[in-house]
């Protein structure tokens, strides 16, 4: 699939829709007339509940879109200040094959993305999927109490 808007440069952050999540990368550049980015993703479970160790990699950009659809999303450009596309490729250099416990919550593809851009582990999409989590979880076990013997 292509990107939508705007080229990307080194050090951006790219969003690839895959329906009711995004995945999340760091644009590298192009190499040999290839674009690659280097996420974090993948891994195996261990013994705690939602948590995997994963792998950073860096892998080709069509590949990793697949039949997503993917763009520039650097959304706290606003907030906050992006590091030199230099010290950005340096430091993704340095993580590419790190082993990092994936948490969906807490540390997971986006936070890696905000890290390594703006130096800050961000994760809006991982803390609105808690946060519904967690109310689930509380309203269910008010509807349960109705059926406890009193």
């Amino acid at each position: 699939m292509s990107g939508k808007g705007k080229k990307p440069e080194v050090g951006d952050i790219i969003s690839f829709n895959r329906g009711l999540y995004s995945h999340w990368g760091i644009y590298f550049g192009n190499e040999n007339g290839k674009d690659y980015i280097v996420h974090l993703c993948g891994g195996q479970s261990n013994s705690k509940p939602a948590s995997i160790q994963s792998t950073v990699k860096k892998d080709e950009l069509n590949a990793v879109a697949g039949k997503s659809s993917y763009e520039v999303f650097n959304y706290l450009d606003k907030s906050h200040t992006p590091k030199k596309p230099e010290k950005i490729k340096a430091d993704l250099n340095d993580s590419i094959g790190k082993k990092m416990e994936y948490n969906p919550f807490k540390y997971n593809c986006q936070s890696y993305a905000s890290q390594m851009r703006y130096d800050v582990m961000k994760t809006p999409e991982g803390e609105k999927a808690e946060k519904f989590c967690t109310d689930t979880l509380q309203y269910m076990t008010a509807e349960m109490d109705h059926f406890s013997p009193k």
